[in-house]
């Protein structure tokens, strides 16, 4: 499943998590189910028409996974097909206070819901978080049209942002005073398409990831699935040293993360597993599997003993750095954590750009003083013009930089335009988060 692909799964049901869910035959879970199996059994009840058996597994996945806007809204509409009206409404409440929004007036599973004042309120406050909020201010654009970046990163000694390129697989440098850069020409080093970027100021790296998909120009079908990690010098663009990840799987490098002692830490949106780059060493290992399902962007705590990662799919884990346990943030019941691309921290605060819900956004997460609960959340931005496929993000002083609108919506699941659409110069909008 590509990117974009899943981008549009998780958008649509919960049960699009599963890349192997079933679709055409009933499928039979236990009390000792995974909430993965739950999801699996619960959608092919669906389409089976079985809504009490669809309910009962919802419920189960809810028991492990928690709250989430998909989970929710599926249970109103599995509540709804029920006759259980009242429950129907406090799922609909629930979902309504993540602040995303769906057409329930369309949806056939509310039919005999439409009446009365509850109903008109609650739809009219789903209606109402598409509202656009708007923040952030422009802090450039870049000239070339077709670049379609992806990662950001910002270097506070030259005072230079970096960009990456899905398109062409270069990196360019960006100065107030100086304007756009080459600092990694196209198929120089064997990259492909180039996605996450983040900078160590330690040892003055520039580190990326790079993937073959068929979003890159110069794709080939014989790379499909390959990947790596380069590290470039900082002041000059040499590149350093280049990792593979174990051969033999497809991989999807994305998002990076360098702690403050300079280990380097990748997520892998294919493979759910999480790889580690520990200073000085030769070799990336996995230093988280199994549990996640499309890990994305990823920050370290701020005493540098954990690692927080986005879940596309699920929300945020917390990795502990010495043992590599993981534990997922409790969150409230109005806080939606899932499709989560770029994520930042600044202070106790994480500030997530979600590509994976509508309306796309970005907001603000509040963490308790030990950074192992989220508290609350607020929208800094969302629904806005410019903010069609927002990716990264990178914290500057008291601001954070993001790409609004990187074009990922222009693509088809093949990498292809789609018809009628054109390529248009993204630009990076900046919030302040003092």
């Amino acid at each position: 499943m590509t990117r974009m692909m899943r981008r549009a799964a998780t958008v649509a049901a919960l049960v699009a998590w599963i890349p192997c869910a079933a679709q055409d035959s009933l499928q039979v879970a236990s009390e000792d189910s995974t909430w993965r199996e739950h999801a699996q059994a619960g959608e092919a009840a669906r389409l089976a028409g079985d809504w009490g058996g669809w309910r009962y597994h919802l419920v189960r996945v809810r028991e492990e996974v928690g709250y989430h806007p998909s989970l929710v809204f599926n249970l109103a509409r599995a509540d709804a097909r029920l006759g259980r009206t009242e429950d129907a409404l406090a799922w609909l409440q629930a979902f309504a206070a993540s602040g995303l929004t769906r057409d329930v007036a369309n949806d056939s599973a509310f039919a005999q819901m439409r009446a009365g004042a509850a109903w008109e309120a609650l739809a009219a406050r789903i209606a109402t978080n598409a509202r656009p909020v708007a923040n952030a201010q422009p802090a450039f654009a870049l000239t070339d049209s077709a670049f379609m970046p992806e990662g950001i990163a910002f270097d506070p000694r030259s005072r230079r942002f970096f960009l990456s390129s899905l398109r062409s697989g270069r990196i360019l440098s960006y100065a107030v005073d100086g304007g756009f850069a080459e600092f990694v020409p196209a198929g120089r080093d064997g990259q492909w398409a180039m996605l996450g970027l983040a900078v160590d100021t330690l040892t003055r790296t520039l580190w990326a990831t790079t993937q073959a998909a068929p979003y890159f120009t110069g794709y080939a079908a014989a790379d499909s699935g390959k990947a790596a990690v380069l590290a470039y010098d900082l002041d000059t663009g040499a590149l350093r040293r280049r990792y593979l990840p174990p051969e033999g799987v497809r991989h999807q490098l994305g998002d990076i993360a360098v702690s403050a002692d300079g280990d380097v830490f990748v997520s892998d949106g294919d493979e759910g597993v999480v790889y580690r780059i520990e200073r000085g060493e030769e070799e990336m290992e996995a230093f988280a599997q199994d549990e996640l399902a499309s890990p994305q962007g990823l920050v370290v705590t701020s005493d540098g003993r954990r690692v927080l990662v986005a879940d596309y799919v699920r929300g945020i884990a917390s990795l502990e750095r010495e043992s590599g346990e993981l534990a997922w943030l409790p969150v409230p019941d109005s806080v939606a954590v899932s499709g989560i691309d770029g994520m930042v921290r600044v202070g106790h605060r994480l500030i997530a750009v979600q590509n994976g819900v509508a309306p796309k956004r970005v907001i603000e997460l509040r963490l308790d003083d030990e950074e192992r609960r989220i508290v609350g959340w607020r929208p800094l931005e969302s629904a806005t013009p410019l903010l069609t496929e927002p990716t990264h993000a990178v914290v500057v002083a008291d601001e954070v930089f993001f790409i609004a609108d990187s074009g990922w919506d222009r693509l088809d699941p093949e990498g292809r335009l789609k018809p009628g659409m054109t390529l248009e110069p993204a630009h990076v909008l900046r919030l302040a988060v003092p």
